[in-house]
């Protein structure tokens, strides 16, 4: 490794390590509830995220963590027993365009769904703790966790149309899934079917935190919803096409202590600077 790329990597850990100190919440924390390893209510275990209880005490748990960081949360139900939580954590200058965060909340049966999707979850709560800290947002951040994506994207399609439907005014949309394996220690991401600008953007972004971005056509998650109906979409993922992915997909594996948490916080700090690029446009 070059001089300069460890100093890169430092600079990404200080960083981390700071956001942890002065996070609202511990994404162990909100690994461990999601997953079963801690409860997510007084005597609430869960097994997985697929069952209609799993996924309702999952909400609840969503909802709170929203309001702790000051996002007043929202239930977008599109069907029975399918609902996705959302928020808006407004601009401060009146902008009215909006930059939609998001990450889908459920997992397959028998699965406790630690790295698909837990680790996009606690991500999502870091980009957004850090962004309500922002003392000038020129767009709105809209954060919303995606129910049913593991029955075909159910809820991140519904979504989609009702922004649609609504003519909302959404600048792009950015979806995580599953970001809490590093084997191999490189803290390499990929983004999933950016656009020009979005590649530029994320690219550019990874140069300054030290952070490789390798440009993937994978699909088959929450952000093809978006771009099916016309949205600016992009995906951020560990390396799944480069092979280092977790070996647990959609098995009873796929638990809390095999999530790599250093590159939770490694990524967590490369999509808040993507987000905070986006969200404070004209603010500088």
């Amino acid at each position: 490794m070059s001089l300069s790329r460890a100093f890169a990597f430092s600079i990404v850990a200080f960083s981390a390590e700071l956001a942890h100190a002065q996070a609202i919440h511990d994404p162990h924390d909100i690994v461990a509830a999601l997953t079963g390893e801690a409860e997510i209510q007084p005597g609430v275990s869960l097994a997985d995220r697929q069952s209609v209880a799993g996924r309702s005490a999952a909400r609840a748990y969503l909802s709170t963590l929203l309001s702790e960081l000051g996002v007043e949360p929202q239930t977008h139900t599109y069907r029975a027993n399918g609902a996705n939580v959302f928020g808006t954590l407004a601009s401060t200058t009146g902008g009215t365009q909006s930059i939609v965060l998001g990450a889908h909340f459920d997992s397959v049966r028998r699965s406790p769904g630690a790295n698909d999707n837990a680790t996009g979850v606690a991500l999502i709560d870091a980009v957004v703790d850090a962004m309500a800290q922002a003392t000038c947002r020129s767009r709105n951040l809209v954060v919303v966790f995606f129910d049913e994506e593991e029955l075909g994207l159910v809820g991140s399609k519904a979504f989609a149309r009702w922004l649609l439907d609504a003519r909302s005014d959404v600048h792009s949309v950015h979806t995580v899934d599953q970001m809490g394996w590093d084997a191999d220690g490189d803290r390499a991401v990929e983004i999933e079917q950016p656009s020009a600008t979005m590649r530029a953007l994320y690219q550019r972004v990874a140069r300054e935190v030290g952070v490789t971005a390798h440009v993937t056509s994978t699909g088959s998650t929450d952000h093809e919803a978006f771009r099916d109906l016309g949205f600016e979409a992009v995906g951020l993922t560990e390396e799944y096409v480069n092979g280092d992915t977790t070996p647990y997909y959609h098995s009873p594996g796929d638990t809390y202590d095999t999530v790599n948490f250093d590159y939770l916080a490694s990524s967590s700090t490369y999509m808040t600077e993507v987000v905070r690029d986006l969200l404070t446009e004209g603010c500088r």
